[in-house]
């Protein structure tokens, strides 16, 4: 999971973030200084989710 988040950020990639309750979320990952915390800009904002209630993550990739 880690390593999807990490490409994700090298490459600009939009990631769909699946937390532990159910509730999802979809946006760019941004680097961060705590390695706890997964940073997340979209279109309501910008989140901190906390690495452990993340479930499960898809990286979305645009085909040009």
């Amino acid at each position: 999971m880690d390593k999807e988040i990490e490409l994700a950020i090298k490459r600009g990639h939009y990631v769909f973030v699946k937390s532990m309750d159910g509730s999802t979320l979809t946006g760019i990952p941004e680097p961060s200084n705590d390695p706890e915390k997964l940073k997340m800009r979209t279109s309501l904002g910008h989140f901190w989710i906390p690495m452990d209630e993340v479930s499960h993550v898809s990286r979305l990739i645009t085909i040009k």
